[in-house]
């Protein structure tokens, strides 16, 4: 026997070592990427945690527990609105449906979807003995509303998501706007 190799062969075993193999890279550089990314994390929520709550943080609990239980009471009362809001003819008209008495006042608020400068406050007031309801207006224009109807001394609250045109919507508990518009409960 000789113990002489064929020529190149040295080469091509260079070559067989020096090559990476891909699977015993996955095998290990997968489990070691987990293991520093959850160091990496780890380190970035203690060094940089959300803030401690404020001291006040149970006022905002209070207040949207009061919110709750204004729109229960209007739950309760089976508050249903019309909204006529057209400005074009000077005024703007409620027509209010619930059980028992209705209020002197209504109180409206539109808040855009949007832009907080094209917010509106209006001051509703009883037509005689109706449930009818009107106050002046300015142009609204069509966006994404969020209307809040209460009565003068806030004994109830009525909330609801309209998308669109404001001329003529109804409000009501579990259900939708007319066409044109979409109005969804809270």
């Amino acid at each position: 026997m000789s113990n002489e190799q064929p020529a190149g062969s040295d080469g091509a075993r260079t070559a067989r070592r020096s090559r990476i193999n891909a699977t015993v890279v996955l095998v290990i550089g997968l489990p070691l990427f987990a293991i520093v990314a959850s160091v990496g994390t780890a380190v970035v929520a203690v060094t940089r945690g959300d803030p401690v709550l404020p001291d006040q943080y149970h006022w905002e609990g209070d207040k949207l527990d009061h919110d709750f239980a204004l729109s229960q009471l209007a739950a309760r009362r089976h508050v249903s609105a019309d909204l006529r809001l057209q400005p074009a003819q000077g005024s703007c008209r409620v027509d209010l449906s619930i059980d028992g008495a209705p209020p002197q006042e209504l109180d409206l608020t539109l808040i855009h979807g949007s832009n907080a400068s094209l917010d509106r406050q209006m001051r509703f007031l009883r037509n005689g003995a109706s449930s009818s309801y009107t106050a002046q207006c300015a142009q609204i224009p069509s966006a994404t509303w969020h209307v809040q109807l209460a009565d003068g001394q806030n004994t109830w609250t009525f909330r609801e998501d309209v998308i669109g045109d404001l001329d003529n919507v109804k409000l009501s508990f579990g259900t939708l706007a007319p066409a044109g518009t979409q109005g969804r409960v809270e």
